[in-house]
């Protein structure tokens, strides 16, 4: 990956809180259940992030509907996005998206893409881990490359930021890496507590219950400096590898829905962003970076990424369409 990704990376992760005029929940709405698709399985980072905000949608008294969340796991988002994308027209259907709503279309033939959804809000941006089994004993990116041999690296997707991130890591460190791509984290980490995989790239959420029981050890984040949340862990840069991108974490609705019921569904989520417990229950757990843009400035910002996932995927010889 090249400097001007990076750059490019860092621009776009700089886009700020911004919620001024945000629209007031419209009077009946919702007034049946709603329905939140994850396009990856139960315990990973989709499924985490859209059963929190059912709960405390709930909680909060946001909604006094039922909210059903759902898992369309597989071809890296392919089938949820093809499931919400059948539903054109209801906006009683929301999904979570992070990078492969962006990269899977670029590297699979599956007729959809970002800009067929409406886009609703990101709720902010996860750096992403090294993590390893503690078992291991490893301690630094040092004691990895000193292995000598092929790593086996695990990750969400082909062509996923894990993947990218694995990538970069070669080319940086001089690593032989075979990445290995899961169907959600939940299996990510299944296989790096069974040893089935060397180390893991992921973002803090799906590992930092094994983090804090000594599980497992993060090694490096792809943060510019070291986080709060994670003192202890040195960034990428420290250790003379130049990796500095994160994940953004979002949400799109069903296409086909109009101006007005986008609105609804901005006032809804952005009534839970703003409430304390989002901030305790959710985000810092996470250690989500919480940056949200809603609306028009989020498709504005999906663009941008696009962009830069087509260029450096492009580089990598995965574009496919």
């Amino acid at each position: 990956m090249t400097m001007t990704f990076l750059s490019k990376a860092a621009s776009i992760a700089a886009v700020g809180f911004s919620l001024i005029g945000a629209p007031v929940l419209a009077e009946g709405f919702p007034d049946r259940p709603l329905e939140f698709v994850a396009g990856y399985g139960p315990g990973g980072g989709h499924d985490t992030m859209l059963r929190t905000m059912a709960r405390l949608m709930e909680q909060e008294d946001i909604v006094d509907v039922p909210i059903n969340v759902v898992n369309k796991e597989g071809g890296s988002s392919a089938v949820a996005m093809g499931y919400l994308n059948a539903r054109k027209g209801s906006p009683y259907h929301l999904m979570s998206i992070t990078s492969s709503h962006i990269a899977t279309p670029l590297t699979s033939n599956i007729g959809l893409n970002y800009a067929d959804f409406t886009p609703i809000a990101r709720i902010g941006i996860d750096p992403e881990l090294l993590v390893v089994n503690a078992s291991k004993g490893f301690e630094s990116l040092e004691d990895l490359k000193a292995e000598g041999r092929m790593l086996n690296v695990g990750g969400t997707a082909t062509g996923s930021i894990e993947h990218i991130v694995t990538m970069q890591l070669a080319e940086k460190t001089g690593m032989e890496l075979n990445f290995i791509p899961f169907q959600g984290d939940g299996e990510v980490v299944t296989a790096l507590l069974s040893n089935q995989i060397d180390f893991a790239i992921t973002n803090p959420g799906p590992v930092s219950d094994y983090l804090s029981s000594d599980k497992f050890k993060a090694l490096a984040i792809s943060t510019e400096e070291r986080v709060d949340s994670l003192p202890d862990v040195p960034t990428f840069v420290e250790q003379g590898a130049d990796i500095k991108i994160s994940l953004f974490r979002g949400l799109t609705a069903a296409p086909g829905i109009s101006d007005e019921e986008r609105d609804e569904l901005i006032a809804m989520v952005t009534k839970l962003f703003e409430t304390e417990a989002w901030q305790k229950e959710y985000i810092e757990p996470n250690a989500v970076v919480p940056l949200v843009v809603t609306g028009q400035d989020f498709a504005d910002y999906l663009g941008e990424t696009e962009a830069v996932y087509r260029e450096t995927l492009g580089e990598l010889g995965m574009i496919n369409n």
